[in-house]
């Protein structure tokens, strides 16, 4: 079970977060069943009584305690990353990806907007921060813009909000009213006069007859503004209040005629539904989205008054229907943010070459899929050495890419792809062997010197009664005998053919027979069968718990110096990819 961990504004009641957090828990349900979702939250209980997730306080060290036990680090909500309305708020959450980035989580920056950022000292915070993240997905190309701008060079998606993809839920909050139905809903901010908003509501109420309602976004912040304006107003208005869902807000604009819309998400709640609207410019995300739909363009904020107001809501009243706007791209790319947290839980790209992300309950099941599907598969178990040699040697760079299943077998791929353990070659052996046992599997052994594959045979079908190996070879073979060797395994018909010629050679070998095989999971499994035999001793449970086996080999093998080399090699190529030297 893969184990995703949420952060952004949540539990506050803010009718736009919690679209965006409905919208998000929805969508990865769906592209990822097994996930186990928690939540950091300002309300824990609520948030899980409203979305069926798991949820803590947001306090850092409640959020650091759950990143020890994550598989990936989601920064989502909205604009998140910005210093306009608080510094506090920005230290907190690039607090957070730092955090993640300690603990070694997979972090993706999910559809977020970002900026404005007007402080030198936000930006460099921001940069720092989002530097780290292995997926940047934002909302639209301002915020794009606004990390190339500070700095970021890191590949940043521009996907969509979350909240497109949600679904509204009628409510019947408006039954009564007379139409038109006029709605509002507005925040408070620099430039905005109750009194100039109230004389323009009453003048669209009579000059249109329309009903006048006020739809808060944020609780307590928002109603309060409703209560200020309607409190100047000379005809009665309606304050929708108390609606805990947003599907259900998001239902009641659906009922409306005209939006005029400050928050973002009322526009976006509007257009998802042909609702025609009067985006309020106060934030340079309601221009981007505006723009984005095709929608009416944006007035400032003092220009919410009588003159200005009301022939612009009589002009959208006369359209008289659903406005067309162009909001299914919009969605597509919405879905993507999605499909990239499946991707980023499921593999990592490291100096270029892709691997799987995962366990070994994963990786056997993996493994069980391709012999079930029958094609000739090529299986790598890697480690940071081959990354090294793959930089040098083209072909084996290719056979790497080309791999159908490549999985994490040292400490090095577990550190760079920020893992949580590794899947050994040999372990992966004496698994598959079980299974083997279990579905009637046949096995083919290739390599080591003669004589130590077949002792190596023997251990594990003293280990595992009934297990089927079906042919057993050395690794010493020439040219002219090659021919005859694919012959007889491909003669044998073995579903698990596990070559241990050595790293690289193995992989080469596999990739250039793979379709003469025809063999569906072919596994290069290096010097696997020395041990297996009691050739080569393993190291102790706790050496290879502390990631330190490939140090008890060098002290055992002390000519695999150079091949010890690498790894520093390793991360310093690491490092510099992620653009930290």
């Amino acid at each position: 079970m893969k184990k995703v961990l949420i952060s952004g504004y949540y539990g506050f009641g803010n009718t736009g977060d919690e679209a965006i957090l409905s919208a998000m828990v929805t969508s990865l349900k769906s592209e990822v069943p097994n996930a186990e979702i928690t939540v950091a939250s300002y309300r824990p209980f609520e948030t899980e009584a409203k979305y069926g997730v798991k949820a803590i306080p947001r306090s850092v060290g409640s959020v650091r305690q759950a990143l020890k036990k994550s598989d990936l680090f989601i920064s989502g909500g909205g604009g998140l990353l910005q210093d306009v309305t608080s510094i506090r708020s920005l230290v907190y959450y690039c607090s957070l990806l730092l955090l993640a980035r300690l603990e070694r989580v997979p972090i993706m920056i999910y559809g977020q907007g970002i900026g404005p950022l007007n402080r030198y000292f936000s930006r460099f915070l921001t940069k720092l921060a989002i530097s780290g993240a292995n997926v940047i997905a934002v909302r639209d190309e301002g915020s794009k813009k606004m990390l190339q701008q500070i700095g970021v060079r890191r590949e940043v998606v521009v996907t969509g909000d979350p909240a497109l993809l949600l679904k509204p839920v009628r409510m019947s909050r408006l039954n009564g009213l007379e139409r038109p139905i006029v709605g509002f809903a507005l925040r408070a901010w620099r430039g905005i006069e109750f009194g100039r908003i109230a004389a323009a509501a009453d003048s669209i109420k009579a000059r249109t007859g329309s009903s006048i309602v006020f739809i808060p976004f944020h609780a307590k912040r928002d109603d309060s503004v409703a209560e200020q304006i309607t409190a100047r107003m000379k005809e009665p208005a309606t304050v929708i209040n108390g609606i805990e869902l947003p599907a259900e807000v998001m239902g009641v604009i659906g009922e409306l005629d005209v939006l005029v819309g400050m928050r973002l998400h009322s526009n976006i709640f509007a257009a998802l539904q042909g609702i025609p609207f009067l985006p309020v410019a106060y934030d340079p995300k309601v221009d981007e989205f505006s723009k984005a739909v095709g929608a009416h363009a944006p007035i400032a904020c003092r220009d919410l008054d009588e003159q200005k107001l009301v022939p612009e809501v009589e002009r959208l009243l006369a359209l008289d229907g659903n406005w067309g706007y162009s909001i299914e791209e919009a969605r597509g790319k919405a879905r993507q943010n999605a499909l990239l947290a499946k991707q980023l839980l499921k593999e990592r790209y490291i100096l270029g070459v892709r691997f799987d992300a995962f366990e070994m309950d994963e990786a056997i099941a993996a493994i069980e899929d391709l012999i079930k599907e029958g094609k000739p598969h090529l299986i790598v178990t890697l480690n940071a050495e081959m990354m090294v040699m793959a930089k040098k040697d083209a072909a084996f760079r290719k056979v790497l890419q080309g791999a159908h299943l490549v999985v994490p077998d040292s400490i090095g791929i577990v550190w760079a792809g920020k893992l949580r353990t590794r899947v050994p070659g040999i372990d992966m052996i004496e698994e598959m062997a079980k299974v083997a046992v279990r579905k009637g599997y046949r096995i083919y052994m290739v390599g080591s010197e003669e004589g130590i594959a077949q002792e190596a045979a023997l251990k594990l079908q003293e280990r595992y009664p009934g297990l089927n190996i079906v042919g057993i070879e050395s690794g010493f073979f020439s040219n002219k005998e090659e021919s005859g060797l694919v012959e007889r395994i491909r003669q044998a018909a073995p579903d698990i053919l596990l070559v241990g010629l050595g790293m690289g050679k193995q992989e080469k070998w596999i990739a250039g027979h793979l379709h003469q095989l025809g063999v569906p999971a072919c596994i290069g499994v290096g010097g696997s069968f020395d041990v297996i035999a009691g050739q080569v001793k393993r190291a102790p449970e706790w050496v290879r718990g502390a990631g330190l086996e490939w140090l008890y080999r060098f002290a055992q093998q002390p000519t695999r110096f150079k091949r010890i080399l690498a790894l520093p090699r390793f991360v310093y190529l690491v490092i510099r990819e992620r653009g930290l030297m």
